[in-house]
């Protein structure tokens, strides 16, 4: 004790590095047991209908579905594939609709793509080329707007 004394008299930085040393290992098991004891959120996810010929696009990835989170933003996932070019994929309901057009990038089999939504919550997936891009396979995944 009579050493650490004299080590702490010779350097006050010996001293305060000790205690945030100290602090940051009894910080970190605080921290942890409290994220053990809080589970996260679930989400409930809510399905969408695809329509106008469109399928759910396989390849083990989700089914179309939104959920609504605390802060009013609407979350996507899952996929279509092999409907008809230039119509809708599906609507969304009429609580979680854009008040404006929104034009969003997705994914596809083939590269990069578009979705518009519009205010009447109808999703139309699109490609600059000839369409066979969504029409192969499209993902939702990522996709998120406020409402309103």
């Amino acid at each position: 004790m009579s050493r650490l004394r004299s080590l702490i008299g010779q350097s006050p930085a010996i001293a305060i590095a000790s205690a945030a040393l100290a602090m940051s290992v009894a910080g970190g098991a605080t921290a942890a047991t409290v994220v053990h004891e809080s589970p996260a959120t679930s989400v409930t996810w809510h399905n969408l209908t695809l329509i106008n010929g469109w399928k759910y696009g396989g390849f083990n990835s989700f089914h179309a579905a939104y959920y609504l989170d605390a802060n009013h933003v609407v979350h996507l996932r899952g996929s279509a594939r092999t409907g008809l070019a230039g119509k809708p994929t599906f609507r969304l309901p009429a609580s979680i609709r854009p008040s404006h057009v929104l034009s969003v990038t997705i994914y596809t089999s083939l590269g990069p793509a578009e979705m518009n939504i519009l205010p009447s919550g109808q999703a139309i997936l699109f490609d600059q080329n000839s369409d066979n891009n969504v029409r192969d396979f499209s993902s939702f995944d990522g996709v998120s707007f406020p409402i309103g």
